[in-house]
């Protein structure tokens, strides 16, 4: 009897061991251990695919980027010593960049730029933004893993299922955000869905795809912006031969970096340059041809945010105005009429006021240093002010500027 009492026992216990080593776990969980796996690597080299489908375009980019990276733990710019080659698939443009601690080099097939960070470390942080790197490998915030901390943050919903990703069996853990209640007071635009896709390997604990994607209301207008990062290779090994200066073909010409100056913006008082652009549907305007009329001129194009917030109020002023002379024009020296499907684009947000498009040089001619950028041309062509950006306030300075011309 006590042997089959001791059986029954060494059975249940057999058996919650069996049921703990077999339970699911939560997406949390998963999350947790691929941070960790994450926060152990200390560098090595990768290779990665990206796909991109930007907010304001329906086709697909394809890039692929190779990088050898370190961590530099008292860095403060990058945090990581990394030479990286980036190649646009489709257009088969590439282009080399090396970060030593010291310097930043950019190359491409037998020239390059040299910064070096005591001169110019402003100007290598406010480019950081447009390097891509496999972020949860090269990141200490290893977004878009999260922390057991910022696994607290309400705002965001978790959810696991398992699944295979070429061949490997995987966890996949799906993100979402809380979608905003209203636009936001900056732009108007309303995020109705934020979406992040975690592919982790169920082996090792490492996250060898993400992607993000988000659906944007604005003005009217839904958006859909996707990205997605697939890791093709990982050795965590450090080659680090590859992280010097010494690394840089031979045949490579460096000049010192020189900074951005923006141009002398075109005097007040000053005839605004002429010009003949076409409309979406075939006719041309010319600027000359507008000497009477109260011209605001709005450089603008397709993605840029505060253009678009813009829209809204320079309509106002054209319904406003337009009985008095008024004569509104935004000038497109970015988008392609047809590729970008601007006609479509400009109905969504019921603009009305003349659209017309332009070659970059113009731009150059305009001296234009951002966007928007306003030019409010009095009767006679003259250039009466100028307004850079977009901001709260800056439909009653131009109404105010505007009311004194007619």
């Amino acid at each position: 009897m006590k042997g089959l009492i001791k059986s029954a026992w060494i059975l249940a216990v057999v058996m919650v061991v069996l049921v703990g080593c077999n339970s699911k776990p939560t997406a949390e969980e998963v999350i947790i251990k691929s941070y960790q796996k994450c926060q152990s690597i200390e560098g090595g080299h990768y290779e990665m695919l990206v796909k991109k489908k930007y907010m304001s375009h329906n086709d697909t980019t394809l890039s692929r980027y190779t990088c050898d990276f370190k961590y530099l733990p008292f860095d403060i710019i990058y945090g990581k010593a990394f030479a990286s080659l980036e190649e646009n698939l489709d257009s088969k443009w590439s282009s080399h960049f090396l970060y030593t601690g010291d310097e930043f080099v950019c190359y491409y097939d037998s020239t390059g730029t040299v910064m070096s960070c005591d001169m110019w470390a402003e100007d290598i942080i406010a480019g950081r933004h447009n390097r891509t790197f496999y972020t949860p490998l090269t990141s200490r915030s290893h977004y878009p893993l999260r922390s057991e901390e910022e696994l607290t943050d309400s705002t965001y919903t978790y959810f696991l299922s398992e699944t295979r990703l070429d061949g490997k069996p995987c966890y996949l853990v799906d993100i979402l955000d809380t979608p905003d209640e209203e636009p936001d007071s900056v732009f108007g635009m309303q995020t109705l869905r934020y979406e992040i896709n975690l592919w982790i390997d169920k082996k090792d604990y490492l996250p060898i795809q993400y992607s993000i994607a988000f659906d944007i209301l604005e003005q009217q207008d839904t958006m859909y912006q996707y990205d997605e990062f697939k890791l093709l290779a990982f050795d965590p090994n450090v080659d680090t031969s590859k992280l010097t200066m010494e690394s840089i073909p031979e045949n490579v010409v460096l000049k010192d970096y020189e900074p951005y100056k923006e141009p002398e913006p075109l005097p007040d008082g000053s005839f605004a340059p002429d010009w003949s652009l076409p409309t979406l549907t075939g006719d041309t305007v010319r600027l000359a041809d507008l000497t009477g009329k109260v011209v605001l001129l709005d450089f603008f194009y397709k993605s840029c945010a505060p253009c678009c917030a813009a829209m809204p109020v320079l309509q106002g002023l054209y319904d406003k105005y337009k009985d008095q002379g008024f004569m509104m024009i935004g000038i497109d020296p970015i988008d392609n009429p047809e590729e970008d499907e601007m006609a479509n684009f400009l109905a969504k947000r019921g603009i009305t006021y003349t659209i017309l498009f332009a070659e970059r040089e113009l731009s150059e001619t305009y001296r234009i240093s951002g966007y928007p950028t306003l030019f409010l041309l009095d009767k006679e062509g003259k250039i009466v002010e100028k307004h850079v950006g977009f901001g709260k306030g800056m439909e009653e300075e131009l109404e105010a500027a505007l009311v004194k011309l007619f």
